[in-house]
C-alpha cells in the first residue's frame, strides 16, 4: 500500500458530541494553587502581597500528575511524576490551593483577550470570570459552593499516588466538602479536609455535635 504525499487517505466519519468534543470527557477537578513568585517581576509590586501566580495540576495516573502553568512566553502542559508534583504543591502551600472542579463545555470565551496566567486559568476551567489577576480569580472561585480550600500538609502526608483512580478525571472530597456535605456554607470558604475535617471551623463543628444530640 501506497504512502505519503499522493498516497489515498482512509475517510473515517467524525463527529462531534453535544459538547463540541470528539470523546465524551467527564468533567475533572484540578488544584489550582494561588503562590507568591520564586523569581520576583517588577509588575508584582501592583498585585496582591501573596497571590501573584496561579498554575493548576491534578493526578493523571498512578505516579503521573498533569500539570498546567500559563508563563510568560508560553503556556506549559506537561505530565509529571508524583516526586515533581509535589513540589509544586510544596510552592502551593505558601500561598492558597482550591479544589476547582472544571466546566464541560464551559462558558468561557476566546474574546476575553489578555492572556494572564489568571485569565488562562479561568478559561482552562471554562469559567465566564472576566479576570486578570491571580486574587481575582481566587476571589470569584471560592465563592462558588463547589469549590474547597485544601489543605497541603495533610494532602501531603497522603499517597499521592494513590489520588487518581482508574475510570475517572474527578478527586472526591471528603463527607464535609463533598457536594452533599452537611457542614457547607455557600459563599464562604470551605476548607478541604482528605477525609479528615480537621480544618472545619470549630462553630459549625459544635453546631453538628449538638444537633446530633
Amino acid at each position: 500500500m501506497r504512502s505519503g504525499p499522493g498516497a489515498p487517505r482512509e475517510e473515517v466519519e467524525l463527529k462531534l458530541n453535544p459538547d463540541g468534543s470528539l470523546v465524551q470527557l467527564e468533567p475533572g477537578s484540578w488544584f489550582v494553587c494561588f503562590v507568591p513568585p520564586i523569581a520576583p517581576e517588577w509588575w508584582h509590586r501592583f498585585i496582591h502581597p501573596v497571590h501573584k501566580h496561579v498554575f493548576a495540576l491534578r493526578p493523571a495516573a498512578a505516579g503521573e500528575w498533569t500539570l498546567f502553568e500559563p508563563w510568560w512566553s508560553r503556556l506549559l502542559t506537561a505530565t509529571i511524576t508524583t516526586e515533581q508534583a509535589t513540589k509544586f504543591l510544596r510552592w502551593g502551600a505558601r500561598g492558597d490551593v482550591l479544589l476547582v472542579r472544571e466546566s464541560i463545555p464551559g462558558r468561557s470565551s476566546q474574546l476575553r483577550g489578555m492572556m494572564t496566567c489568571a485569565a488562562l486559568a479561568a478559561h482552562l476551567l471554562g469559567r465566564p470570570y472576566w479576570v486578570f489577576t491571580p486574587h481575582q480569580l481566587y476571589l470569584v472561585l471560592v465563592r462558588e459552593p463547589g469549590v474547597c480550600h485544601v489543605n497541603v500538609a495533610a494532602l501531603l502526608r497522603a499517597d499521592l499516588s494513590s489520588l487518581a483512580r482508574s475510570g475517572t478525571r474527578v478527586l472526591r472530597a471528603c463527607e464535609h466538602c463533598g457536594p452533599k456535605g452537611a457542614l457547607r456554607s455557600p459563599g464562604a470558604p470551605k476548607p478541604f479536609c482528605m477525609k479528615c475535617g480537621m480544618d472545619l471551623p470549630a462553630s459549625k463543628v459544635a453546631t453538628k455535635v449538638k444537633g446530633s444530640r
